[in-house]
C-alpha cells in the first residue's frame, strides 16, 4: 500500500547554482543532474542526484537488476522498482522530484517494444538503458532562488547534501583539447540518403522519417566532461539539459524538447502531456535577419505539414493510454525560440487511466515519433536500414519518475558522448516528400552548432 508524505525528510539548505553544486558529484557513478537551462526565460525545477540504492541496465542484449542478469524485459524490471517504491503525495506541494528512478533509455530500446524491428547496436560504451532508483534529490527553483533537500531517509539526504559544492566551479577552457569535429558521414553521402528516403515516400513505404548522422571530435589532451558541459550550458537556453556520469561514458544533453510529463491531478488521478517538435530555423545575426526566419518557419509547408503529422501520431500514442475522449490538442505548430534556434512546438495532453504508471507510459510511447517518422514502425526500419548503425542515448529519453508518481523526460536529441578518446555529437532532421537533400544537411549543421562551438570547432567535413 502506498505510505504518505510524511516519509518524506525533507529542508531548506542554501541557494547555489546547480552547476556549482553539483560539480564535486560529476564523477560519482551515477550522478545525474538534471538542469532547467541557464538561459530559459522561464526557469523551472534542476535536481541533483546520486549515489542509487538500486540500478536496472540494459546491457549486452541483456537486463541487468542490482548486477545480476533478469530474464524480463528491462521496462518490466523498471516497473517493478517503481512499484515496490510508490509512495502516496502531494506532488503540487513540493518539487516534482522527491526520490524515485532517473536515468535513460536508448533509442534501441526502441525494439524491445517493437520487436518486428532491428536495431543496429548502439555504437557507445554505454548501457542502452540505465534507471537508478534514489533515495535523495537536491531541488532548485531558479526563479525563486530557492534550494531543497528531500528524500526518503535522514541518511540518504545528508550523505546527498554534504557531497555538494559550496562555491562557484573554477571556468575551464578547451582550446586546442579537440581536433574541431570532423563529421563521419560525407555530405554527398547523407544527402544521396535524404534523396533516397524521399524516394521511398515518393512510393508510399512511409510518410516521414528522421536521418542522422553524427560529428567526432577527437581529444587532443585529456579534457573534463563536465567542464565542457558547464561552458556549453552557460550559453544554452535548453529547458532540459542534462549530465549523466555513466562510469566509461558520459552523456551531455542540451535538450529543446520535453518528450512526456504526468503530472498530479489529485492523490491519485494523473494527466500526460507530450510536446513534439518539428520545424527547425537558425537565429539570425540581426534582429531583422531574425525575425524573417521565424516567419519562414511559420509559413514553411513543409515545416507545417511535418509538425501535423508527428502531433497526429502523438496522439494516436496516447490514445493507448489515456481515459476515453480526454485527449486535447492544446498547441499546434507553437514557435519557440531558444538561444540557437527557432523551432515548431505541438501540445498534446490527457487524462492517464488509473491503471497506469508513468513506467507505462515510457514503455508505450517509446521512442518518441517526432524522431522516428510515421508511421512508427516502419519509418523505425528505414531508419536501421538507411543509418546502417545504433543511434544509443541518441534519440532515446532522458528523465526521471517520482516515487509519488509523476514523470518528465526530455527527447534525447542535442547530445554529445563523452568517451575517453573524444566526443560524439549526433544530430538529425526529418524528411518528407517535400524535403530538400541540401536543406536538410544544413539544418543538421545548425543543430551541431552549440556542441561544435563549445569544443572550438566549425564542423570540419570529410569527404
Amino acid at each position: 500500500m502506498p505510505r504518505g508524505l510524511r516519509v518524506f525528510e525533507q529542508h531548506e539548505i542554501e541557494w547555489r547554482a546547480p552547476i556549482d553544486a553539483f560539480a564535486p558529484l560529476a564523477s560519482a557513478a551515477g550522478a545525474v543532474l538534471l538542469h532547467a537551462g541557464a538561459r530559459t526565460s522561464e526557469p523551472g525545477w534542476s535536481f541533483i542526484t546520486a549515489f542509487p540504492q538500486r540500478v536496472v541496465e540494459r546491457k549486452d542484449g541483456e537486463t541487468w537488476v542490482d548486477g545480476e542478469r533478469d530474464p524480463r524485459c528491462p521496462f518490466t524490471a523498471l516497473q517493478d522498482v517503481h512499484r515496490s517504491r510508490r509512495l502516496l503525495g502531494d506532488i503540487a506541494a513540493s518539487p516534482p522530484l522527491a526520490s524515485g528512478l532517473v536515468g535513460f533509455a536508448g533509442y534501441e530500446c526502441g525494439a524491445l517494444v517493437e520487436p518486428s524491428v532491428t536495431a543496429p547496436r548502439s555504437p557507445y560504451r554505454l548501457p542502452d538503458l540505465f534507471f537508478g532508483s534514489y533515495d535523495a534529490c537536491i531541488a532548485f527553483d531558479a526563479r525563486r532562488r530557492q534550494a531543497f533537500a528531500f528524500g526518503r531517509s535522514r541518511l540518504a539526504v545528508e550523505r546527498l547534501e554534504a557531497s555538494l559544492g559550496r562555491r562557484p566551479a573554477a571556468v575551464a577552457s578547451f582550446e586546442a583539447a579537440f581536433n574541431g569535429g570532423v563529421a563521419l558521414t560525407s555530405a554527398d553521402d547523407y544527402r544521396r540518403a535524404v534523396a533516397g528516403t524521399i524516394e521511398r515516400i515518393r512510393d508510399g513505404e512511409l510518410f516521414q522519417t528522421n536521418l542522422s548522422q553524427r560529428f567526432f571530435a577527437r581529444a587532443i589532451k585529456e579534457y573534463n566532461s563536465f567542464d565542457l558541459f558547464a561552458a556549453a550550458l552557460n550559453t544554452s537556453s535548453a529547458p532540459y539539459a542534462a549530465y549523466l556520469q555513466c562510469g566509461a561514458a558520459q552523456i551531455l544533453s542540451l535538450s529543446p524538447e520535453r518528450f512526456f510529463a504526468v503530472k498530479p491531478e489529485g492523490w491519485d488521478k494523473f494527466s500526460i502531456v507530450a510536446e513534439p517538435i518539428k520545424g527547425t530555423r537558425p537565429r539570425g545575426l540581426t534582429a531583422e535577419e531574425d525575425e524573417r526566419l521565424l516567419a519562414e518557419l511559420i509559413c514553411d509547408p513543409k515545416d507545417r505539414a511535418e509538425n501535423i503529422m508527428i502531433a497526429d501520431l502523438m496522439r494516436n500514442d496516447l490514445s493507448r493510454i489515456c481515459a476515453n475522449h480526454s485527449i486535447r490538442e492544446e498547441a499546434i505548430c507553437e514557435p519557440v525560440s531558444h538561444a540557437g534556434v527557432h523551432h515548431l512546438v505541438s501540445r498534446i495532453s490527457g487524462g492517464l487511466r488509473r491503471d497506469v504508471t508513468a513506467v507505462d507510459a515510457l514503455k508505450t510511447l517509446f521512442p518518441c515519433g517526432s524522431i522516428t517518422g510515421a508511421p512508427k514502425v516502419q519509418a523505425m526500419k528505414v531508419i536501421a536500414e538507411v543509418e546502417g548503425v545504433g543511434r544509443g542515448p541518441y534519440c532515446g529519453a532522458i528523465g526521471y519518475i517520482d516515487d509519488r508518481g509523476g514523470a518528465d523526460f526530455s527527447v534525447a536529441i542535442r547530445i554529445a558522448i563523452a568517451e575517453a578518446g573524444g566526443m560524439t555529437i549526433p544530430v538529425g532532421g526529418g524528411v518528407t516528400l517535400r524535403s530538400d537533400p541540401q536543406a536538410e544537411y544544413e539544418e543538421t549543421l545548425t543543430k551541431a552548432r552549440s556542441w561544435l562551438a563549445a569544443i572550438g570547432g566549425e564542423g570540419r567535413r570529410v569527404a
